[in-house]
């Protein structure tokens, strides 16, 4: 374990820091004014849309500018982080807690860092599967960071500042040469399509007047792909539509079969173009090439296209995903509740140029030329994106180890902090129980008076809360909320249902009164 500066200390969020998680809201909560709500697509978002909510909030689960949020569910690598939140006072949504600290003893913007430094623990302990995953707040307690006397972590919060900035001005610059290089890639299609890649002179001559065909003139054959379930491991690969980026295979993340059947039937050879017939409204329609560079068959979401002489297989691709070929993809996709289709049918009668097959050749030459150099700028400006994490990355490791050169021996040890946030959880755990000791309880309302009021399914957690229970009540406190629970079930009114998430798992429970016939 490295050896920590002078006066800085080791201890657990738990131990500095109450964590207030959001509210459940149902669609039909959801209004068009009223306080903004705070989902984790608005702290990994800018652009993010809000909803709003109308209704009485709770005071617990206002979000105030500077408040240190935590995303803890979601996709690992995009939701989980902390953010201090600068917008207006909004209302916070399930699955992010408010990191609640005393702001004199510990600055909310270091602990933002300390705590996105050790996300990748956050993940490797955080529950689901690979696509939904949180992390619990026993868990999210438990995690260890580091922490500075006060004054270094402004110290700290202050050099970086600097930094996260001028990196914030450098991404934004290399954002919009990712957004100018998708541009250009629209228009070099977009004039292989409508025949402008070659002179205005050409195209007076060999170009002028070339035939309009449609795709089911120029080839040979339309096929569908195979409906078989495939495998991780097998003889031969399973193009699907998540291998078609950008006019090209993927050989990542393949799938396989070792069906010789299905091999015979579905084998795909050099020169196939191959049309993604369903998928998402905005990707449906893709296409790319099979050059032959191993042996593959193709799945049922995928058309394949095989060429006859009059047309090359790189100038039909081309087209397909030029801007004219996208919007015709919208123009005739049937959509369904999440994905749309585009059957055969469809995709033969789309129309494009056919010029003499020199001029394709040409005019493929001009495009792949012009991609190819889009695509090694994009490629400079992704690895310099990654460059730029990097290093704030290995700056905030440092930082986090007193490596800045900010430390002053002057400065209060961090354990006083730490002690005076200890004594202060211990002064309210005692105020409960003597509340409870000089009858505060009898002045509390029941469960039963909560659910009552609220005459709608609440959040177990929600009703705790009513009740009067928070961060630190001692089990004292708490057994009475217990027991009024088990004596309105044994009852028989009391109604429970589990409240699952978006993969179907259970994370809590909701309660009502069951009403009189």
């Amino acid at each position: 374990m490295t050896e920590l500066p002078l006066g800085w200390a080791r201890t657990t969020i738990g131990s500095i820091a109450e964590l207030v998680n959001g509210r459940a809201f149902k669609p039909g909560d959801w209004a068009r004014t009223g306080l903004p709500i705070v989902r984790i697509q608005n702290l990994n978002r800018a652009d993010a849309a809000f909803n709003h909510f109308s209704g009485p909030v709770a005071e617990r689960h206002l979000v105030r500018d500077g408040d240190l949020l935590f995303a803890w569910s979601g996709t690992p690598g995009t939701s989980f982080g902390a953010h201090i939140w600068r917008g207006p006072t909004a209302v916070l949504n399930q699955h992010i807690f408010n990191v609640k600290v005393d702001p004199h003893l510990i600055d909310r913007e270091f602990l933002r860092l300390a705590i996105n430094q050790t996300l990748g623990e956050q993940i490797a302990k955080a529950h689901g599967g690979a696509g939904l995953r949180h992390v619990t707040k026993g868990a999210f307690e438990a995690t260890e960071v580091v922490l500075p006397p006060l004054n270094e972590q402004r110290r700290i919060v202050e050099r970086l500042r600097g930094v996260e900035e001028r990196s914030a001005v450098a991404r934004r610059h290399l954002d919009s040469v990712l957004t100018s290089v998708e541009i250009g890639r629209s228009a070099i299609l977009q004039s292989a399509y409508d025949l402008t890649i070659i002179s205005q002179q050409r195209r007076a001559g060999s170009l002028d007047g070339a035939p309009i065909v449609s795709v089911g003139e120029i080839a040979v054959d339309l096929m569908y792909g195979s409906s078989s379930k495939s495998a991780p491991t097998g003889k031969v690969p399973v193009l699907r539509m998540g291998n078609i980026q950008d006019g090209t295979i993927d050989w990542s993340n393949l799938v396989y079969t070792s069906d010789e059947q299905e091999i015979e039937r579905y084998s795909l050879q050099p020169g196939d173009v191959l049309f993604n017939r369903t998928n998402s409204p905005q990707l449906v329609g893709k296409t790319a090439i099979f050059r032959g560079e191993q042996q593959a068959i193709f799945a049922g979401y995928l058309i394949r296209i095989r060429c006859s002489n009059r047309m090359l297989p790189e100038y039909l691709t081309h087209c397909l995903n030029s801007p004219a070929g996208r919007s015709y993809c919208r123009a005739v996709k049937s959509d369904g509740v999440s994905q749309s289709n585009i059957n055969s049918r469809k995709l033969a009668a789309f129309r494009l140029p056919s010029p003499s097959i020199a001029d394709q050749r040409e005019i493929v030459d001009r495009v792949e030329a012009g991609l190819s150099k889009l695509a090694s700028a994009a490629e400079q400006a992704r690895r310099a994106r990654d460059l730029i994490a990097v290093l704030y990355r290995r700056l905030v490791n440092q930082a986090l180890k007193g490596q800045l050169a900010t430390c002053d021996p002057a400065d209060e040890a961090a354990m006083i902090q730490v002690e005076q946030l200890a004594v202060a959880k211990r002064r309210r755990k005692a105020e409960d129980v003597d509340r409870i000791a000089f009858g505060v309880k009898a002045m509390r309302k029941s469960v039963a008076d909560i659910l009552r009021e609220a005459d709608d399914w609440l959040p177990a957690q929600e009703v705790a809360m009513l009740y009067g229970i928070a961060f630190g009540t001692p089990t004292e406190a708490v057994e009475p909320f217990y027991t009024e629970l088990r004596e309105l079930a044994l009852s028989g009114s009391l109604l429970s249902e589990p409240i699952r998430d978006a993969a179907g798992k259970k994370i809590g429970d909701r309660l009502r009164l069951r009403t009189s016939a």
